[in-house]
């Protein structure tokens, strides 16, 4: 049975061999839940990172732990470095995600630099509950992926220009592209 360190360099090394065809192949076997090899949850994370490294963020970082050795206090998705931002990854293969995984990433958020963001990557949809808590946490630091918007940026084979678009419109509405409210703004 492989240690955690070893199984995460070989997730590492699975996803670096990943081309555009397999993450959208690996994409349709996370939305139907079929996914040997990998742990639960864990293929959508390695596809995240992966997709924002051929998207032309070579420095995206793969999933780590906090401290990097020993008893970890919190697990970290991903990081993409893109513009000068820096942004924590949350991923959460479900169909529905909750409150709970935003509350995750605002709490990792608040124990680093101001100027680092995050993103929520949903495997379905995000529940209304989650939204209002994201419009309404101040400052506004976490952008939402949901399901369409990761087959959207795979079928584009970029995820680099949803994130500067989404964190463009962050800053110019300070609501999220999935805000109950923003339909009502971009009219």
């Amino acid at each position: 049975m492989a240690r955690p360190g070893e199984r995460a360099l070989e997730y590492q090394r699975r996803a670096e061999g990943l081309s555009w065809k397999a993450i959208r192949s690996l994409s349709e076997a996370v939305k139907r839940g079929d996914t040997p090899g990998w742990e639960e949850g864990k293929a959508l994370e390695y596809l995240i990172v992966r997709a924002f490294r051929l998207s032309g963020a070579k420095e995206a970082e793969y999933p780590y732990d906090v401290p990097p050795a020993g008893n970890p206090i919190e697990q970290i998705d991903g990081l993409v470095p893109l513009d000068g931002h820096t942004f924590l990854v949350e991923c959460k293969d479900r169909d529905a995600v909750d409150v709970e995984a935003i509350a995750k990433l605002r709490n990792q958020l608040l124990r680093r630099p101001e100027t680092t963001l995050g993103c929520v990557f949903a495997a379905g949809r995000f529940t209304a509950p989650a939204l209002v808590v994201v419009d309404f946490s101040v400052p506004h630091r976490i952008l939402l992926w949901s399901e369409i918007d990761i087959e959207d940026s795979i079928k584009q084979r970029d995820f680099v220009s949803t994130l500067r678009a989404k964190y463009h419109i962050l800053c110019k509405y300070g609501l999220t592209d999935h805000s109950p409210h923003f339909r009502e703004v971009e009219a």
